[in-house]
């Protein structure tokens, strides 16, 4: 699966890119003689021809710095407990990174935690935080023995401590509160996340009440935080529940802040770990003095800050149309089936001109994608060299939830997804779908066909074409008619 390109030859090959075109955040970006990209040196036409496009594309060494960023940051605190959110970018090759840079884990789901599981975390470097659980989800989480499933409201709570007496297990427990906080344009007041801070008493003193779950700290969600005196605010009010919890006859051990650290992006101004912690840490700890309370263990859940710019897509023009004045681009990538967040959130992504780097941005193309639906546009008015078919693009900053919120809308297979190793080579982490396991759900309980038959009727007309016309003679005459003069 890995392929070696010494990197003597490469480094010989590469250029710089302008520096209007590139951002610092993109390091890991050159271009060769011919203007084409290169990601850590390898051409993308190389890694058009060995993996196909579209193609999700992750740096390493960039997914490596941004743990060893984020730990460093915070190492003035002696109780740090980074945990990794793994619901914005669930690739397995992703997850056992985290691991490898001294992360814990947090998941939203059983799957997730099997996962992590799979990933070689053990259950006890493992949280469970989302706003519903099955009774089944919350005794398998308890049953594993991971580390402490979240409860996100009164009722939950209140199941949680059901299938505690049930299994006769006691369960450590964080219970999630919305502080209701506003600052500036950042508000918590519309959250779903969470028991309201008016009703966080109540919730303490059912669960501290309860001989079947063991508090051991609260949890506060930001979600897309750009303002890192949230965390303060957010941090106040949980210590000041913690102290109330202390009357209760219930010390806690851990406060965990959640994610919501922002990726570096072109159009938002954002803050970086290292910005925010050496205040924070000085407020946290006066806090601490304030209300009386021994240093707890501080949790962190970052996500977006640590993948999302260690990935980019590759994907391929396959036809050019002008529309009056209007200049359209269709592509192999789609929004629904590689970049769903466009519609999701109304994102606009950088894009790179990947196979004409060095090329004038003379025109304004609206790149769209490749499914039957006329709202599947990457992008509207972004300026561009003159494209063709067969040009690539890429599009930056898509390491998180791009992946993980893609579909199979019209059928199609969802993208593969290639590492570039530290060490100079590439290997697949994700390989693109099968039909086989895209239909299996219906075809399972309709009993209509089996893996098997599936792939005789994929299989029926497929022929390698270029074995099929090569030393085709009528071909061959075709090519060798010369223009005439």
């Amino acid at each position: 699966m890995t392929k070696k390109i010494p990197r003597r030859k490469r480094s010989r090959q590469t250029h710089k890119i302008s520096k209007r075109y590139l951002k610092p955040r993109w390091s890991y970006l050159n271009q060769d003689a011919k203007d084409t990209l290169l990601v850590e040196g390898i051409s993308v036409r190389e890694l058009e021809k060995k993996y196909g496009t579209p193609l999700y594309i992750v740096i390493e060494s960039e997914l490596r710095k941004r743990f060893r960023r984020f730990k460093k940051a915070f190492a003035s605190y002696p109780h740090l407990r980074a945990q990794y959110a793994c619901k914005i970018n669930t690739n397995l090759e992703i997850i056992k990174i985290a691991r490898e840079e001294g992360f814990e884990v947090d998941t939203s789901s059983v799957g997730e935690m099997i996962l992590a599981l799979l990933a070689d975390f053990r259950p006890d470097q493992i949280t469970f935080t989302n706003l519903y659980k099955t009774e089944r989800d919350i005794q398998f989480a308890a049953e594993l023995g991971i580390q402490a499933i979240t409860a996100d409201s009164l009722e939950e709570i209140l199941k949680i401590i059901r299938v505690a007496e049930k299994i006769r297990k006691k369960i450590p427990l964080f219970i999630r509160i919305n502080p209701m906080l506003k600052l500036g344009t950042y508000s918590t007041r519309d959250h779903q996340y969470g028991v309201p801070y008016a009703y966080a008493k109540k919730a303490l003193r059912i669960a501290c009440g309860s001989e079947w779950v063991n508090v051991i700290g609260l949890h506060f969600h930001g979600g897309y935080i750009f303002n890192q005196n949230v965390y303060y605010f957010a941090a106040k009010r949980l210590l000041g529940l913690m102290k109330f919890a202390e009357s209760l006859g219930c010390n806690m051990s851990s406060i965990d802040l959640g994610g919501g650290f922002p990726a570096d992006y072109s159009y938002r101004k954002t803050f970086t770990p290292e910005k925010m912690a050496k205040p924070f840490i000085k407020k946290f700890l006066k806090l601490l003095q304030k209300f009386e309370l021994p240093e707890p263990t501080l949790i962190f859940e970052p996500g977006k800050f640590i993948a999302t710019n260690a990935m980019l897509g590759l994907i391929k023009v396959v036809s050019a149309k002008q529309l009056g004045k209007k200049n359209y681009v269709v592509t192999d990538g789609a929004t629904y089936g590689f970049v769903p967040d466009v519609l999701i959130y109304n994102w606009r992504y950088d894009i790179l001109p990947a196979s004409k780097m060095a090329s004038p941005r003379r025109k304004r193309y609206t790149i769209a994608g490749c499914t039957c639906d006329s709202i599947d546009i990457i992008s509207r008015n972004y300026p561009l060299p003159t494209l063709q078919e067969n040009d690539l693009l890429t599009i930056m900053d898509l390491g998180a939830y791009s992946n993980v919120m893609a579909s199979n809308f019209n059928t199609l297979k969802r993208a593969s997804m290639v590492m570039i190793c530290e060490d100079g080579t590439s290997k697949l982490i994700r390989r693109r779908d099968r039909y086989s396991e895209m239909f299996a759900p219906e075809l399972d309980v309709l009993k209509m066909a089996d893996p098997n038959e599936l792939k005789i009727l994929y299989n029926l007309h497929r022929r390698d074409i270029d074995k099929i016309w090569k030393g085709n003679p009528a071909t061959q005459n075709n090519n060798e008619k010369k223009t005439p003069a």
